[in-house]
Parts: structure tokens; sequence; C-alpha cells
């Protein structure tokens, strides 16, 4: 070959180098039999590489995300999942690239191939047992089910007589010790039988079968990452460990049917392990290059009209600023241009004008805190930081005006939520107020700007404190407490009533006492006294005279209120100095607005009256505005607002609001109207967005996180080692990836990132139909029925039994190749018709198609029966059961129920937590149970029996049953139960996961679960990451779970009727 032409092909190949890419956060390596080639998953489509990497050739291209690449025993195909057709079905596709086909239009996913190359493994969740295992035959025949428990991820063993899974175990909680580890489990389908092969402390998960040795390769913690792991001989108690990995797990391991290679991932890449390697180190990166234009946009245009998030009005009418999704706007008032003040993507949270009417002061993201920032209306393109004293440390929750133009600042510190910073008009020289606890309502300040009025939550009561701060002292006194939740707190204008919010009603505390009778008029002055008018003969316009401190004995500590801050107060007469009259001030608190509909004060008016919301959203009826003196009395209605509007905002006579995106306004002092219309061109980038959305997770999780230690952990220093993998990042997926890795780190239950549907195919759901099919047999006509449970129109109207078949739905027949998720498709709620084959008689039903919450119920009222039944027929009837599936106060409530309607002549009950969800109501049952008698009571109407006091007690032995899946609150309960010495408990230790959250939605509608608050018990120890342990350790193994062979239901009978003794 001349020089030329040799030269030319390797500057061509150094070209297709240099202008590739290395793909970032690629993930599911599949490794082909050979070992010569990889498959995997990168931005939602397969791409193949070589082994010895190289240049990747992309397999796929579409909208719906493909995952979980499996290769065929002979090369040539590659199974995979997609949702392309809005479920997850299981396609099929030559290795080489071509059209792909589904296997069937059912849901399952695929684990493995077997050896002949004409089925797969497939697994898919089964209501009754969880995640089941079955043979999916690639010729699209029915699914057989292998076994009811399984799980994601199994393997068959070389001559497919065995399948290797790992159960439970969490992917990024490396650290985790709890009974919700995970462990490697060995199901033999020709014996039915399971065998536990690891039983550590910590997880193992992703087990591979060598396939030229007797080898089992697999990964387990070493506390802080995935190593991988290799036995031999099934000889799990010394295991080999091949890796020494720092900081990054492996995951998601394949391995070569020819050879003992794998493939893995390991945090944004994938990884090798080449046993066969002569030289060098055998695990190494798999250098993977894209050689092709993969160039996505990731600016998204839009035009939005009138979807205002968040708005402001200028103070002189002219100005409205406004936040669309993630940036800041303005506009004229009276409409016009719409012009653009942000482009990060920080989001805007709360918005105001200073005095001037040209500066805006926001709050937004800014390495990871919401801060302060205020740009003027003739400069947009200079923002600049609000300097405050927590400017560089603390996050802004939000921040709004006084009536005596100062700004009070809500913020976050590093130690709780609910502090107050005070600012001038002009936001400057803010100085921190020092309330008592942190403050749950707005911070109230008088009209003479002396006093403020807020309220506080004592949290360890949980109740409400109201207090009065004296701007003078710099001090705060306690007015009373509040058992109910109060806030949008007001002055009156004589500064002698306080008007505020108490769970949805209007209450009026007074701080010196008012005369009922100041607003009564005598219309006959008038009449008889015209000469001097009724201004002068009509009662002071303060309702009362002002007591003497020297003179009346009923003031007891007075504080003198002053004018101050004059230069603060614009436009507001001065209201008289007042002195609070603090001996029975809490009694002073009266009830004078209550409503089906949630009530709210908006804006006192004078010495007499005010406006208030009425809030229709609860009842999905209008909004509206009303008016009323300060005794609830001459009440009218003034304005209809509409049913979706919220953000009500006063600007002199003004109140301005949103009404489905619109800002509107509405005037009722003259009773005119208006509205603000905006569209404009609005283009945001998700590339900006996604780093935003990181520091918001990373600041709102650190301020929120119950533990401020973090665990542990240095949380600034994980924002260091996970920011820097931002610039990689190319889709949500990518980020939620780096968001999982970093969460984990903290090992803490009650977490989840929830990523945003960047593209979204149709999802129909699958209806059902109080039955489950029985996929143990094929039939060629129709599918045999395996369960009708009993509250199913199938059972009690039709008849349908186990062993019927059902032959047609909706005049469709089955065959053995009938998928029936696709017959049941989008039928959820519709009318069905089916035909039943019943003791060889035709049986036609017409049912309603079930939704998946229906189905379960119908199951879980099953499965409690059952369980009730035998609790009684192996006690002779002495022993009752109830089951706790959460813990709502729903929940209470049915299980007072049922303890009182099935379980009331019991002499003991046996009380099942386990599979509870968690929630909050176990120190009520706890009460209950707890509760004794302390007195009898006669009634001569019933006898003159001597009957117990209190009558609904318990007051019998109980005995609680847990497991691994008894979660939170399901696990407060057994631990303080058995803590109190209440009763035994029996089962297995439970999760650990113990920690309260809530759900927290991101600025670009992800979510993320937020563990706020931790629980202890009595000796200090953390409930979190220890969970209750039974007092009697029985284990439900999978084959008494598939048997219903309740072992642990068993035990509990027997130690309750040991307790009661022989009858």
């Amino acid at each position: 070959m001349p020089l030329r032409i040799i030269t030319t092909l390797i500057i061509v190949s150094l070209c297709c180098v240099l202008l590739a890419i290395e793909p970032s956060f690629a993930d599911r390596p599949a490794l082909s039999p050979d070992g010569n080639e990889v498959c995997f998953v990168y931005q939602n489509d397969l791409w193949k590489v070589p082994f010895k990497g190289g240049t990747a050739k992309r397999l796929t291209s579409t909208e719906a995300p493909e995952n979980s690449p499996v290769w065929s025993p002979d090369g040539k195909w590659i199974a995979f999942n997609s949702t392309r057709e809005g479920q997850n079905f299981v396609y099929i596709m030559p290795s080489e690239g071509g059209l792909s086909n589904p296997v069937i239009r059912e849901s399952y996913w695929v684990s493995d191939w077997f050896a002949d190359g004409k089925s797969l493994l497939c697994a898919r969740y089964n209501m009754r047992f969880g995640t089941s295992l079955y043979r999916v035959p690639i010729d699209g025949s029915r699914p057989e089910l292998i076994t009811e428990i399984g799980d994601y991820g199994a393997v068959l063993s070389p001559d497919n007589k065995k399948i290797m899974f790992h159960r439970r175990g969490m992917a990024y909680r490396e650290a985790y010790t709890g009974s919700q580890n995970g462990d490697l489990w060995e199901y033999d389908m020709k014996r039915k039988q399971y065998n536990q092969l690891t039983d550590t402390f910590f997880t193992e998960r992703y087990p591979l079968y060598s396939h030229v040795s007797n080898v089992v390769f697999y990964v387990a913690s070493d506390e802080k990452v995935f190593q991988i792991m290799r036995v031999t001989n099934n000889n799990f108690n010394r295991p080999s460990q091949i890796s020494q990995f720092e900081g990054w797990s492996a995951r998601n391991l394949s391995i070569a049917r020819s050879s003992d290679r794998i493939v893995f991932e390991l945090f944004d890449e994938i990884w090798k392990y080449d046993p066969t390697k002569l030289f060098g180190d055998k695990i190494s990166k798999l250098n993977i290059m894209i050689a092709e234009d993969d160039w996505v946009t990731t600016k998204k245009e839009e035009t939005p009209q009138n979807d205002t998030y968040a708005f402001a009005v200028s103070g002189d009418d002219l100005i409205a600023a406004f936040s669309h999704k993630y940036d800041l706007f303005v506009v004229p008032r009276k409409g016009g241009e719409v012009k653009q003040v942000t482009f990060d993507h920080a989001g805007v949270e709360t918005i105001g004008f200073l005095p001037d009417n040209r500066t805006i002061i926001f709050n937004r993201i800014l390495n990871g805190r919401n801060r302060l920032f205020k740009v003027s209306i003739d400069q947009l393109d200079q923002i600049i930081p609000v300097e405050w004293f927590g400017m560089d440390l603390y996050n802004v929750s939000h921040f709004y005006p006084s009536r005596t133009g100062k700004w009070i600042i809500n913020y976050t510190n590093e130690r709780n939520a609910g502090n107050i910073a005070i600012a001038d008009s002009m936001m400057n020289n803010a100085y921190i107020i020092d309330t008592p606890r942190v403050v749950s309502s707005n911070f109230a300040i008088s009209p003479d700007g002396t006093l403020a009025a807020f309220a506080c939550i004592r949290d360890d009561l949980w109740i409400r404190e109201l207090y009065l701060y004296d701007f003078s002292t710099g001090e705060s006194r306690k007015v009373m407490l509040e058992d109910n939740w109060i806030d949008a707190i007001h002055w009156s204008t004589d500064q002698k009533s306080l008007f505020l919010s108490r769970s949805g009603e209007i209450w009026r505390l007074d701080l010196v006492p008012r005369d009922e009778y100041e607003l009564d008029r005598d219309n006959w002055l008038e009449i008889f006294d015209a000469t001097k008018g009724n201004a002068e003969n009509a009662p002071d316009s303060t309702g009362c005279e002002i007591p003497d401190s020297e003179t009346d004995p009923d003031i007891d500590d007075v504080i003198e209120v002053k004018s101050s801050d004059q230069d603060l107060i614009e436009e507001i007469p001065s209201p008289p100095s007042i002195r609070i009259v603090w001996e029975n001030l809490e009694k002073r608190y009266y009830l004078i607005l209550s409503d089906p509909f949630n009530l709210m004060v908006s804006k006192v008016i004078d010495d007499s009256t005010f406006y208030y919301f009425r809030d229709g959203y609860q009842f999905n009826q209008n909004s509206s505005l009303h008016k009323a003196n300060y005794y609830g009395k001459s009440k009218s209605e003034e304005f209809v607002f509409g049913k979706n509007v919220g953000q009500f905002y006063s600007i002199n006579n003004t109140i301005y609001y949103l009404d489905n995106g619109m800002i509107k306004w509405y005037n009722p002092a003259n009773g005119k109207k208006g509205e603000t219309s905006t569209q404009f061109k609005y283009t945001y980038d998700y590339s900006i967005l996604n780093h935003r959305i990181f520091d918001q997770v990373w600041n709102v999780f650190g301020l929120n996180f119950y533990d401020p230690q973090m665990h542990g952990r240095d949380w600034i220093a994980l924002y260091r080692t996970y920011s820097s993998y931002l610039p990689k990042v190319r889709s949500i997926n990518d980020l939620a990836k780096i968001v999982d890795e970093m969460i984990g780190d903290l090992n803490a239950s009650h977490t989840g990132f929830y990523p945003r549907e960047e593209k979204t195919i149709p999802r129909k759901p699958v209806a059902y139909l109080g039955l489950e099919f029985d996929y143990t047999q094929t039939l060629p006509e129709g599918i045999r029925i395996d369960l009708v449970y009993p509250l199913s129109r199938l059972a009690y109207l039709y008849n349908i039994k186990p062993g019927d078949i059902l032959t047609h739905v909706d005049g469709t027949g089955i065959t053995s190749k009938t998928p029936m998720d696709s017959l049941l498709l989008d039928k959820v709620d519709k009318r069905i018709e089916l035909r039943f084959t019943s003791a060889d008689k035709e049986v036609k039903a017409i049912v309603t198609g079930l939704n998946w919450s229906s189905q379960r119920q119908m199951m879980y009222q099953y499965r409690t029966e059952i369980r009730r039944r035998k609790v009684e027929e192996l006690s002779n009837g002495r022993l009752g059961y109830v089951h706790i599936p959460s813990m709502g106060y729903s929940d209470y409530e049915n299980f007072i129920t049922d303890v009182f309607t099935q379980n009331v002549d019991k002499e003991a009950l046996v009380i099942d937590v386990r599979g509870n969800s968690g929630g909050r109501i176990s120190g009520m049952i706890i009460d209950f149970l707890r509760k004794e008698q302390y007195a009898y009571s006669t009634s001569r109407r019933y006898g003159a029996e001597p009957r117990p006091q209190p009558s609904r007690i318990w007051g019998k032995p109980s005995i609680v049953l847990i497991d691994e899946s008894s979660f939170s609150d399901g696990e407060i309960f057994p631990i303080v139960y058995k803590e109190l010495k209440l009763g035994k408990v029996v089962g297995m230790p439970t999760s650990g996961s113990v920690i309260g959250t809530w759900q927290y939605e991101l600025l670009d509608g992800s979510e993320m679960r937020m563990p706020g608050s931790g629980w202890y018990k009595l000796d200090g120890s953390n409930m979190e990451g220890t969970g209750a342990m039974p007092d009697i350790l029985v284990d439900l193994l999978p084959g008494d779970i598939i048997s219903d062979n309740d072992v642990q239901l068993y035990r509990a009978i027997d130690e309750l009727l040991k307790e009661l003794g022989s009858k």
C-alpha cells in the first residue's frame, strides 16, 4: 500500500477519534456470549462497542427509553425492554441492528435467556407475592410462571436448572445493615426449593454464574462501596474480593458465556474485568467513543400566555414584575411588551418593589441557597445581591413588606427554619429578631411600628404560641397558647385588637377591652339634635375610654406603646397610643366569623371594618371578597374572584391576584376591575436548569435533613464532589444518578428523587377483573383462573371459581398467544364483557374494569380474612386478629372498629403490623392499649349492672407481629409496645426506616422525599437504622409465603394461648 494512502487512513482515523465524544452515564452493559462485544444504554438508546474498547454503534433510536439489554446464547439477538408503545414490553432485535419486535404485548422485565434460545427468563410484579419469575417464549406464546418469589436481575445457571437472584437490598445504600439488606438466593426449578446463599450484615447484589467454571460472581458491600466478589463451589463463607474500588460502587454486572469476562457500571462509566488478560490490570475502564453527531438541543422555546407563577406590582401601580417557570420578567401593569430580567433559570419565589417603585427585590437560587437580589427597572442587566447579615449564609424562604414600610425576611439558618430579620424600607440595615421559637405565622408589625404580633410552633407539644414583640426592648412576651393553626395576623387600626385566621375561622383578640356596643348608633340623635350633627353626639371613635394605670386596678404589667420610625410610615395616620391590659387578655379571644370555607382577613379598612377572603378551593367553588365589622356583623359580599385564584396582593386600595395564571385586579373602593395580559417568547435551557435543580436538591435536603450532622458526612464536601459531574449531565436521568449517589452516601431511609418527565409517551393502564390468572399452564384456548376474590362481582354475582376458564374478553377469543394485558388495556372504569367455561357451562359476565388500587384492596381484604379465620380456628375462637396496613387516621378508625365489632368478645388479640407502610398514629394505638379501667357505672335502664369505665378499652392480653416490611411508624409502634411491656413481639426485625418525611416539589416539577424528623428511644438511641427487634424471632421463608404457611402467625397464636392458659 502506498505511503500516501497509509498516511491518509491514519489521518482520517485520527480525525474520527478527535471528533468523537466519550459518553458519560452510559449504563446497563450486557456482554456478548463470546465476550467480544458490549451492548449498553446511552441516552435511552441501545449501543454496541467492542470489549477491547472503541467506537460504539447505535442500535436503536426512538423517543422511548430502552433498557436492560440481554444477548441470546448464540449472540444473534438482543432482548431488551422499552416503553415505546406505552407499556413496558420486551422486544427482540438482531444484534447487528435492525427491526425490533415485541415478544408479547404484556409487561415483563427481561433478565436472561434460556440455553435453547427459545425462551426468556423474565420478571413481573405479582400483587400477592411481589416479583415473580416467568418463562417467556419468544414465539409469542403465553408466559408460564416459574416461581412466585424472585427479583429483577435473576440469572439462569449454565444447565438451566437453577435461578440465582438477589432479594431485598438497596442499590445506593451500601452502608445499610438493617433487615432489608440484600441477600443472594438460589431457586431449584425441579425441586421447587429455595436456598439462601449469603447472610451478612450488609448487602449482596447482581449475582452471575460462570459458564466455564464452578464459580459465582456478585457484588458485596465493604460498608462504603460494592466490591466484586468471587466464590468457588458455592462456598459463600470464603469469598474472594477481586476489586479494590474507592468512592464508587460496581453495579449491574454481566458475564460472557465463553469466559469469565465481566462488564459493569461504575458510576458514570462502564468498566470491565478480564481474567484472560496476562499483563496489566484485569479491571479497567471500557473506553467508549461515540463517533456520530448525536447533538440534541437542550433548549426549549415556548410562547406562554398569562402563565404567571408569582408577581408583585409597584406602589405607583405602573409596573408588574412576575415569574414564569424559572425566570423573572417585567411588564407595564396596563399591559405591553414583556421584558425578561433573569436568564439563569435560578427560580424566583418571592417578588417585591422598593418604595422608589423602580427597584425589584426577589429571591433565587445561587450556590444552593435561596438568596436576595435587586434590580432596577432602568438597568435590567445589572442584578445585584442584597447585602444583609445572612447574604452568604442563610436561605431566604420568603419576604414581605409591613404597613410601616419595613421588610420582614423569613430565613433558615444552620439550626432551624422560621427565623425573622427586619430591614428598612430600602432593604438595608437588616437585623435579627430574637424569637423564642420557630415562627409559623406572618410577623405583623403594629400600625405605629412599636410592636409586632407573631405565632411560634411549640414543637414539644405541637401547639402554637402567640407573642408580642416590643421593638424598644427587643423582647417577646407570650400572649397565649393555641391548639389550632393561627396565621394571617392583622392589627386593628386603633391597635386595640388583633385579627387572625384560626383553622379557617376569623378570631379577634382584644389587647384592650372593647365596648361591645361601640359600633351601635342611636338614630334618634340625628332627629332630635340635628343642629349639633351626628358627629358630635356619636360615641367616641375609639369605642371606649383608655384606662389609666394609676387609677384602674384591672391593669397589670402595662407596656406603653409609643410611636416611632415615623420616617417609615407613609400615608398612614398615626394611631393613638394604647396600654395593653394583660390581665385576662387570653380570655378576650372571640370567634367572629366561621364558615365551611376557609376565611382569612385581607385588610383592615378603618376603626370598625375589615375585608376578608372566603376561599372556595376546597369545595371547587368560587373564592370571594367580603366585608364585616370588628364583631363579624354587617357582612356583605364585595366581589367574586373565581375558582382557580390565589396570591392576593394589595396596593393601596387595589387587590391584585392570579386567576388561572393571569394577573387581575379589583378595587373595592370604586368597584373597578381589570387584568394585565402577558404573552411573550421564552427559551429555557435544560442543561442550565439541571444545574439549578442539583443546587436546589443539595440546599433543601441539607437544610431539612433531620440530623444536622448529616449522618457524619461532610455535606459541603459532597457538594463539591458531585457538582463536578454536572458538566457531563445531558438529561434529567443523568442528574438523577448523581442525586441518588449523593443522597445514598447519607445512608438514610425515606429518601428518593423523582425526576421530571422530559419525553412522555402516553401510558394506558391495564384493567383488573377481581381475579388472578393461572400462569402455571398454557391452554390452547382460554386461560385458567387461579383465584377469584370474594368481593369481586365475578364471585358473588356469577359464582366464578378457581379452575374456571376465561375464554373471551369483549368478544375476542383467547388463544395460547393472546396477550392478556392488551385485551384489558385502557379499560379501567369501563364495561367489560367476559365469557367463562365453568363446570362445562358457559357463563357470561359483565364487570367494570378495576384500577390497580381496587384490585389490591380486594386482595388485601381476602388475605386479612384468611388470617382472621386461621386465628379463629387454631385458637378455638379464643383469640382475635386485626391487621393494620398503614398508620393514617382512617387506619386508626378501622382498627378501633375492628377491635369492637370483630374481636370484642375475644380473650386476647393478635395485632399484625407486617407490611405496614407507616404514618403517624402509633401513639394513638399505644394510648388505646394502655387504657385501664378506673371505675364502674350503673344504669337502671340496663338493669343497674355495674359496667366498667371507661367502657371502650381493650384491657386484655395482646401480641404484635412484625417483619422486614414494617416501615416508619409501623416500626415505632412495636418499639414502644415492647418498651412499655404491653406484650410480646413476634417475627423478624423491622427495616430501621424511621424518619418523618414529606414530599418536596422542586422548581422544575421534579420531586424528592424530605426526611425531616428523627425518632429516638428513651435511652437516646436512634430508631433510624435499628428498627424494632422481636422478642421471638421467626423467619418467614419464600416457600412459606408461597404455600401460605404463616409460621409467624402460628407462633403468635401459640404464645398468646400459653399466656392465657388452658381452659
